[in-house]
């Protein structure tokens, strides 16, 4: 369920984080600042600590700009922008791996008039960073809702592209931020939008074993009669895993009850496998 692509990198280097964590109590990306705090609850919020400003960037321009920034100055941050500060400036340099720009400075710093200065300015939310992708999915991942709340206030949905779109959708999944999902589907989000292979995040839920958001997401709206390009449908994910559990556990009782859900709502068992999906759209 993962998709190859530039963004990915923040939930990599995440999960490898989380990973370690399991080792060790607080795990330390001293160069860029990255501390993962473990905990009981598999949805709480990772804690980003930033450094100085001065060890992400080295323009005696740009940190003046994010200094104006995070005091909410707007003036003087226009005033720096015209004289050739770049409100898209992304540093350490010296970092090949994982950057930071000023609007992800911002967010990491839980500072709403620098988020709001900086794109007065110019800074470009969608823009992705080396190793921390954009800035709407680095308020994501560091499930920032309110965060990611004013970024939406200040780009709606609307004016999005489909890739953003896209990827903070389903790395609410990857990410397990049901509150973040919740919210951009407030702000508009379709909640039947497909990722490249045809899936919808109720499909890529249940894939995840997320029960609990697929069952959500039923209840909000989302369609049983989806076809992935594949051949996969939702009514076909649960059938499936229905097999992969003891009748009568927990879990087998969860996807019992979801199936339900979907018969309620259309859905027809038993579900035809993709194998027969593909034949079917292949006879026309």
């Amino acid at each position: 369920m993962f998709r190859q692509e530039g963004d990915l990198k923040l939930k990599n280097l995440f999960e490898t984080f989380q990973f370690m964590s399991k080792l060790c109590p607080r795990t330390l990306l001293p160069s860029i600042g990255i501390i993962i705090m473990t905990s009981i609850s598999a949805s709480s919020a990772p804690v980003f600590k930033l450094n100085a400003p001065k060890e992400y960037f080295g323009d005696p321009k740009t940190l003046n700009l994010l200094a104006a920034s995070l005091a909410g100055d707007l003036a003087k941050a226009r005033q720096l922008v015209a004289e050739g500060a770049n409100p898209n400036e992304e540093g350490p340099r010296s970092n090949p791996n994982n950057r930071l720009r000023l609007l992800h400075y911002a967010i990491a710093a839980n500072n709403p008039r620098a988020v709001k200065v900086l794109l007065a300015v110019g800074a470009d939310p969608e823009l992705s960073a080396q190793g921390f992708g954009r800035s709407f999915l680095f308020a994501l991942t560091l499930k920032n809702v309110e965060m990611l709340s004013l970024l939406l206030d200040l780009r709606p949905i609307a004016t999005l592209s489909r890739d953003t779109i896209d990827y903070l959708l389903f790395d609410t999944v990857t990410d397990n931020s049901p509150q973040c999902l919740e919210l951009l589907l407030k702000r508009g989000a379709p909640i039947d939008f497909r990722d490249k292979s045809g899936y919808t995040v109720m499909m890529r839920a249940i894939d995840a074993q997320d029960y609990e958001m697929a069952e959500w997401l039923l209840k909000q709206g989302a369609s049983v009669h989806i076809e992935a390009k594949g051949g996969m449908t939702p009514a076909y994910s649960i059938q499936y895993d229905l097999q992969k559990f003891k009748p009568g556990s927990p879990t087998y009782n969860k996807v019992l009850h979801l199936k339900k859900l979907m018969e309620e709502r259309g859905a027809i068992f038993p579900a035809a496998s993709p194998e027969e999906v593909r034949a079917k759209r292949t006879k026309g």
